[in-house]
């Protein structure tokens, strides 16, 4: 009569390997009448020559076994790539609890003290199978997961790259159209060679951003280096946004420490940043919002760049996702909202490139308080007094 639950999963092929007679008559007696087929093995090296022959489900192996034991024949199954997953149940009657932890040591999946308690025996075996299967399904769907992944990073940085050349001419043969209107008085269609040359813009400003995420997904991005002021950065930002700050008329206050405080950062990337900062303050408050812009050295050398707005703020539910790819609260075609939702994420990554830190804080109906800190080693100041103690070092 086949034992109850054998139903819940297909009849395992299952190895036993045990140089009691007594005992693998029993449990091959008992695993048979649940509908598994089952090997019997008299030690760990003819165990191990019919794994090499054949596939199974799962191992079941005495400790104490003549020629080869069951810690040898585990640790020689996790060394074979074939049989790394195949799980494997240790039986022992020893009291001492090292033996089992030298088993798990070499790999064993589960273990089964003697006497075996025959009642719950097949039940012992269905719960690893059952176990082992959900595993390798969970390992099938991460693969595939991470297959995905791969599949649409390669194909984001394929895209970006070939969208930018065609997106290159449009702009510029769109701003010499632009210029020859100019020149010829025709305001009606110098303003559509505008409107295309802004969408093409903001269409490789996209593009570019894709690309950006893409290579933050394998790892730090790659900086472009060079020595730049702190107030160029914020004006460089605020530039980039000019147009559609006015278009919401929100009120952009600038309010750095010292505009002349040399850095070393990608001046790109480090504006880019502040830019989507104050963008993201204007495209998600009422209109009119207020918005402050400051840039200052914090007590232990770091320099701190801030972006607080006057809006209605941020459930805090919704703060720790913001920082995820495409984390819009609408990604829909509906949206009221334009973009990615690639801005905060790629604000972080770019915080991370140079060695430092971005943080979000927010309550609703208290606006918005976006925080870049930078190291003090990336300052000019920091940097000489860096380079004379290290001169000074090697002189001595």
């Amino acid at each position: 009569m086949s034992e109850p639950h054998i139903g819940l999963l297909k009849a395992a092929h299952i190895l036993l390997a045990d140089d009691d007679p007594i005992m693998r008559e029993l449990a091959g007696e008992r695993l048979g009448a649940a509908g598994h087929d089952v090997i019997l093995a008299c030690d760990g090296k003819e165990a191990l020559d019919l794994l090499c022959s054949e596939e199974f489900d799962l191992v079941i192996s005495d400790l104490d076994m003549p020629h080869m034991n069951g810690y040898e024949l585990t640790a020689r199954i996790r060394a074979t790539p074939e049989l790394w997953d195949l799980p494997i149940v240790v039986v022992t009657a020893s009291d001492r609890g090292d033996a089992v932890d030298q088993a798990f040591a070499a790999g064993a999946t589960s273990f089964l003290a003697k006497p075996i308690n025959w009642t719950l025996f097949n039940q012992a075996v269905l719960f690893v199978l059952r176990a082992s299967r959900d595993q390798r399904a969970l390992r099938a769907a991460r693969d595939q997961a991470e297959a995905g992944a791969k599949f649409k990073d390669g194909l984001m940085s394929v895209m970006s790259h070939e969208l930018r050349t065609p997106l290159n001419a449009i702009i510029g043969f769109g701003q010499i159209l632009a210029e020859q209107f100019e020149r010829e008085r025709d305001h009606l269609h110098r303003e559509y060679a505008d409107y295309v040359v802004d969408g093409g813009k903001r269409l490789l400003n996209s593009v570019e951003d894709m690309l950006l995420a893409s290579d933050a997904r394998s790892g730090p991005i790659a900086i472009n280096e060079v020595d730049c002021t702190v107030g160029e950065l914020v004006e460089l930002a605020r530039a980039s946004v000019e147009k559609v700050a006015a278009l919401a008329e929100a009120e952009v206050t600038i309010a750095v420490q010292d505009p002349d405080q040399e850095i070393c950062c990608d001046r790109k990337q480090v504006s880019k940043a502040v830019g989507k900062l104050i963008d993201n303050a204007v495209k998600f408050s009422q209109r009119g919002v207020k918005i402050v812009v400051g840039a200052a050295k914090t007590k232990s050398g770091d320099l701190a760049i801030l972006v607080k707005d006057s809006g209605p703020g941020i459930a805090p539910e919704r703060l720790s996702t913001l920082t995820q790819a495409f984390a819009q609260s609408d990604m829909s075609l509906r949206r009221s909202k334009e973009g990615l939702g690639l801005g905060l994420p790629l604000v972080q990554a770019i915080a991370a490139a140079h060695g430092g830190k971005f943080r979000l804080d927010s309550k609703p109906g208290e606006g918005a308080q976006a925080l870049l800190l930078f190291p003090a080693a990336r300052l000019a100041g920091a940097r000489s007094v860096s380079g004379n103690a290290s001169r000074a070092a090697t002189a001595a």
